[in-house]
C-alpha cells in the first residue's frame, strides 16, 4: 500500500497533464469555431443584400459596415468571445498560454521535488481552474455545445482529481515526510 502512497504526487502531476492538454484542445477548438461563425456571419450578411438587388449600393455598404462593427464590439479580436471574467477574457491565446505553462510547471516540479507547499499550490490551482472548467461547462451548455460542454467538464474532473491526490499525499505522513 505504501508504495501506492508515494506515487500521489506523481498521480497529480499526471492528472495536471492529462487536464491541461484537453484545455488547450477545448480552447483551440472553440476559437476556430468562433472564427468560423464570424466568417459564416459576415457571408450571411453580404450575400443577401447582393441577391436581393432591391438596396442601393450605399446601403449595402453602410449595414454591412454597421454590422461588422457590432461584431467586432461583441466579440474583440477575431476567434476571441467577447465574455470577460475579472476583465480578462478566458478564451485568449495568451491566457490559455499562460494557464498551460503554469500547470506544466507545476507538474514538473511535483515530479522531481514533492514538497508540502507544492502539493498545496496544486491543490489550490486545482480548485481554482476547476471552477473555472465547471463555469466554462455551464457557458457551453447555454450555447448548446455538447462537444466542448464534455470537454470542460472533463477537464474540470481532472483539475479536481489532481487536487485530491495532492491532498491525499498531503495527508499522508509518510509522503508529507518525502515531500517535507
Amino acid at each position: 500500500m505504501r508504495r501506492y502512497r508515494d506515487r500521489l504526487p506523481v498521480v497529480a502531476a499526471a492528472l495536471l497533464v492529462a487536464a491541461t492538454i484537453l484545455f488547450v484542445v477545448a480552447t483551440t477548438i472553440e476559437r476556430s469555431q468562433a472564427r468560423a461563425g464570424e466568417s459564416r456571419e459576415a457571408n450571411a450578411v453580404e450575400r443577401p443584400a447582393g441577391e436581393a438587388g432591391e438596396h442601393s449600393e450605399s446601403e449595402t455598404t453602410e449595414s454591412a459596415s454597421n454590422t461588422t462593427t457590432e461584431a467586432t464590439e461583441e466579440r474583440g479580436s477575431p476567434g476571441e468571445s467577447g465574455e470577460e471574467l475579472f476583465g480578462v477574457n478566458p478564451e485568449s491565446a495568451g491566457l490559455t498560454a499562460t494557464v498551460a505553462a503554469v500547470s506544466l510547471l507545476l507538474a514538473a516540479l511535483l515530479v522531481a521535488r514533492p514538497r508540502n507547499g507544492l502539493l498545496v499550490a496544486v491543490v489550490v490551482v486545482g480548485l481554482v481552474l476547476a471552477a473555472l472548467d465547471i463555469r466554462e461547462g455551464i457557458h457551453q451548455a447555454n450555447e448548446f455545445n455538447p462537444g466542448l460542454l464534455v470537454m470542460a467538464l472533463g477537464t474540470g474532473l481532472l483539475h479536481l482529481g489532481a487536487a485530491a491526490a495532492a491532498v491525499a499525499a498531503l495527508r499522508d505522513p509518510r509522503t508529507a515526510a518525502i515531500a517535507s
